[in-house]
């Protein structure tokens, strides 16, 4: 039988089965998970399909990492509203723990608004509508108490487009709580650390501070900005620039880039991107409440079903290809034994859009996605591999495989469109950002690999910080040079004197825009003299007999004299 080829992660024993779980294909995964899709078979040809994010083993035996995947685990079995995505359970299989969740069929709001805009139909008061669902599920997760009605102050800390994912029927879902902080949480962000996306960073939390409900309401204005002007609110301005303005509030309102927004919108916009987050709506239902008014005064119909089916036009032939490679995996994994079906490799779901060029001025979305047809699954390292398991799509096979397997791996596209985890959980407080060029096509003759050169573009913050590739410095920070295309993993560190040393592989497949955020180093404590070794002394207790004679008065002595005492010469402070 053959295996497939395809998986970046490395398989070990039962790397394919996870208790009643067989995982047959991968998501994605980042610095500290990875995320399959799994099914839970039973009798009569039952079939549940639902998504497993499992810890990366070489982390699972590090308590922090591990403390911070079942922080998020623990949140994520608490909340449960039509509005967040639904965790089914959370477990242990020997030393590997997971979270299974609900099976999604949809997309996530960024790809949405690539492929489909206002110009595709999806109509501002549609765009609203999505968004004031995704605050109703932001509410539930800041209301959230624990079991004896203790306020959790949970707040979510990445809200973008990204992280919300619109059902082909018209569901709007939260995901992605991977850095969601909550009060009872057992890893303490420190002060001074930056956690989330910086476009839609709220000003305290640029600055490292504490923050609260109100900075995911300042990440909803963002996106209720970009809805209004149908561009994205930070374009082409570097991170460093935006930190600087967002500090200082310097946001430009609606109407002075499009003048032609709704003058209500624009008053509800500015109130949730205010500076100080005293002047912000209270709460998600305060902002849901505003914008639903507004869309009364519009007296537009407009309904998320219709957003559902009108997702479900756009995104039909990738819908149609997920179905078949679902499909097919099912079959392979009834029909295995099940250690057969532990040592197969497993496909990886990627490839992104399969219509033309879409616009970023019409996006939410922090990355410039290109559009290229989906290429099946089994061909992330080779051409693809005709096998009764290997994924291979037959009309995507003789078009853009070659040339997709040779390019390297296109992440995000299926990642959304089979699942509802964004995987952007690698290093916290660092922000990497990777632009992904249309690849080039194959020669009519063969579908050789590409060659050439692509360029890679390393910014580090502090600016002071060195970078390193490789193990040797590069020259200047920000950084900006050639390298000959290839597959091979390069390690990126970055470095500077106060701040925490961070590392990050990559790969010159494309072209590479990469953004490293340190982490400030608390304060070193004042030096304290070494504490005494007393484990090999013994205490020496000095009994002093008292006088028997009777005391004076001491106004008439001038005071109490002091009894005489033995001075131990070995410990002066006795």
């Amino acid at each position: 039988m053959s295996t497939m080829e395809g998986s970046s992660v490395t398989k070990g024993p039962e790397a394919n089965t996870l208790g009643k779980y067989r995982l047959i294909a991968e998501l994605g995964h980042g610095g500290m998970a990875e995320v399959y899709l799994a099914v839970v078979q039973g009798p009569a040809g039952f079939n549940k399909l639902c998504v497993i994010k499992q810890i990366r083993p070489q982390l699972a035996t590090d308590p922090e990492f591990l403390g911070m995947f079942l922080d998020e685990a623990r949140l994520a079995a608490r909340l449960s509203h039509p509005n967040v995505v639904q965790t089914n359970e959370v477990g242990q299989e020997g030393e590997r723990y997971f979270i299974a969740m609900e099976y999604l069929e949809g997309q996530p709001l960024n790809r949405i608004l690539h492929r489909i805009g206002r110009d595709g139909g999806l109509t501002l008061p549609m765009h609203l509508r999505i968004i004031v669902d995704m605050l109703s599920g932001l509410h539930h997760a800041h209301e959230l108490t624990d079991f004896d009605g203790t306020p959790l102050n949970v707040v979510h800390r990445d809200v973008t487009p990204h992280n919300v994912f619109v059902t082909y029927d018209g569901q709007v879902k939260v995901v992605d709580f991977g850095i969601a902080k909550a009060m009872n949480s057992s890893a303490e962000t420190r002060l001074g650390v930056v956690k989330g996306k910086v476009a839609y960073m709220a000003p305290e939390q640029a600055r490292g501070e504490r923050v609260d409900r109100r900075a995911d309401i300042f990440s909803a204005g963002v996106m209720l900005w970009e809805a209004a002007t149908g561009r994205r609110l930070w374009k082409g301005i570097p991170d460093l620039t935006v930190l600087h303005r967002l500090i200082n509030g310097d946001i430009p309102s609606p109407r002075s880039v499009d003048p032609d927004v709704p003058e209500g919108l624009e008053k509800i916009v500015m109130k949730a991107l205010a500076l100080r987050r005293e002047d912000r709506y209270a709460t998600s239902t305060d902002l849901a409440t505003a914008l639903e008014e507004l869309l009364d005064q519009m007296g537009d119909k407009s309904s998320l079903r219709e957003v559902g089916k009108l997702v479900a036009k756009h995104f039909e032939e990738n819908r149609s290809k997920i179905k078949q490679i679902v499909e097919t995996q099912l079959k392979a994994a009834k029909s295995m034994a099940t250690t057969e079906f532990q040592s197969i490799g497993l496909p990886h779901l990627d490839g992104t859009s399969a219509s033309g060029p879409m616009s970023v001025d019409r996006t939410g979305a922090r990355e410039a996605m290109s559009s290229q047809d989906l290429s099946s699954p089994g061909t992330r390292r080779t051409n693809g591999v005709s096998s009764p398991t290997s994924l291979t799509a037959s009309a995507a096979a003789a078009t853009s495989t070659g040339s997709q397997a040779a390019a390297g791996p296109k992440r995000g596209g299926l990642l959304g469109a089979v699942a509802l985890i964004a995987i952007a959980a690698a290093g916290v407080g660092v922000f990497v950002m990777t632009r992904q060029p249309p690849p080039a096509p194959p020669s009519p003759a063969t579908a050789t690999p590409v060659v050439g050169d692509i360029e890679v573009t390393i910014t580090v913050t502090p600016p002071n910080a060195k970078i390193f590739l490789d193990g040797k410095e590069l020259a200047t920070n920000p950084y900006v040079g050639k390298f000959p295309r290839e597959d091979k993993t390069h390690i990126i560190k970055a470095e500077a004197a106060g701040f925490t040393t961070r590392s990050r592989d990559v790969t010159f497949d494309k072209d590479r825009t990469i953004e490293m955020v340190l982490e400030q180093q608390a304060a070193a404590p004042l030096a304290t003299p070494p504490p005494t070794d007393t484990s090999k002394e013994k205490t020496k207790v000095i009994f002093v007999p008292q006088p028997t004679t009777t005391a004076e008065d001491p106004m008439k002595t001038g005071g109490t004299k002091k009894t005489n005492r033995t001075v131990d010469p070995n410990n002066p402070y006795q």
